[in-house]
């Protein structure tokens, strides 16, 4: 049985290897020339800034709620009912954000690419075979773990914001891929589904 001091340890420990290797992947996209960070850019969707400050928010209250237990009070966070659940399920969301990612290669974008920053593949294998948005799934997945792993108002506003901002970002790129794919999108959706 984990303990509640264990499951904030773990999962802060999880935030900082997914940080870690999203900037590292973005890093080594940049020194192979890709323009990566759309968002910051174009400087233009308001949307995805604000879903960025929110999830590093998110994980800096996740990070420093482990030294800081004080920190579930300001939130009214509760105490985990089922712990090795909730830490099951953000390892799961970590997995498929990390092999999705990867699996994107150049392709991998954050933001809707203008023409400075086009992709230059369509990525329709591994977890892109399940799902159209693998990344967004493992988000939501992590996110509703650390909802049971932090139950309280401040974790369930990060779930309903996090998917209304992530489908409305699902709209915006699916436009952007119709029009740069055409043809081939338009298969690739109505093979895999927007989410699974």
């Amino acid at each position: 049985m984990i303990e509640q001091v264990t499951l904030r340890y773990c999962i802060a420990l999880l935030v900082v290897v997914l940080m870690v290797w999203m900037i590292g992947f973005g890093a080594h996209l940049r020194r192979q020339g890709v323009k990566t960070n759309a968002v910051a850019e174009r400087n233009t969707n308001w949307m995805q800034r604000a879903l960025i400050a929110g999830a590093a928010l998110l994980d800096l209250y996740l990070i420093f709620r482990a030294p800081f237990p004080v920190l579930d009070q300001l939130v009214a966070a509760r105490a985990a009912p089922f712990p090795a659940i909730s830490l099951s399920i953000i390892v799961v969301g970590g997995l498929i954000i990390l092999i999705s990612q990867s699996g994107m290669g150049r392709s991998w974008r954050v933001g809707v690419p203008g023409a400075e920053n086009h992709v230059d593949a369509l990525v329709v294998t591994g977890m892109h075979n399940l799902s159209r948005n693998p990344v967004y799934l493992g988000i939501m997945i992590f996110l509703i773990g650390a909802l049971l792993a932090a139950p309280g108002p401040f974790t369930l506003f990060a779930v309903i914001v996090s998917f209304l901002g992530l489908s409305e970002i699902i709209r915006q790129e699916e436009a952007y891929l119709s029009t740069r794919f055409g043809e081939q999108y338009a298969n690739y959706k109505r093979r895999v589904r927007r989410w699974i």
